[in-house]
């Protein structure tokens, strides 16, 4: 059986929220989005997700301490940080605490999909099974 890909998307801003869940829509990903970090720990935490992306500059949580919480509670979920303040401290920063990437806006569709893709093979690499008893499903 295959599982379909279920990715969080946590953005304060409802286009940057409608813009990914557009561009992962295309590609039949199911799609889940929050508006603030406190509010995607929580789902995330109680749901199977294969890959959050999180914005950086969140109310209340900032985007760094959405990454510390997700991994700790499932250092096989993929997290990429998504900011339009990058600065190579940040960035390093979450590296080190085990981000996939660090995206900057605006991004392209492309950008997207290739991150989406490398978060599969490394989850595939690993021989991670999300819930469900089934595979994760192919990659588009």
């Amino acid at each position: 059986m295959v599982e379909s890909i279920k990715i969080a998307v946590i953005d304060d801003e409802e286009g940057v929220r409608e813009s990914f869940k557009m561009i992962l829509k295309i590609k039949d990903y199911d799609v889940e989005t929050f508006e603030t970090g406190e509010a995607g720990v929580e789902a995330i935490q109680k749901g199977t997700f294969n890959l959050a992306f999180v914005d950086f500059k969140l109310p209340g949580i900032d985007g760094i301490e959405v990454l510390r919480r997700l991994k700790e509670k499932d250092p096989n979920l993929e997290v990429v940080i998504v900011t339009a303040y990058a600065s190579e401290q940040s960035h390093a920063n979450a590296i080190t605490l085990g981000a996939l990437e660090y995206l900057r806006k605006p991004f392209l569709m492309e950008e997207i999909y290739e991150l989406v893709e490398r978060a599969l093979r490394k989850q595939r690499s690993k021989g991670i099974q999300k819930k469900g008893g089934g595979s994760i499903g192919p990659i588009h």
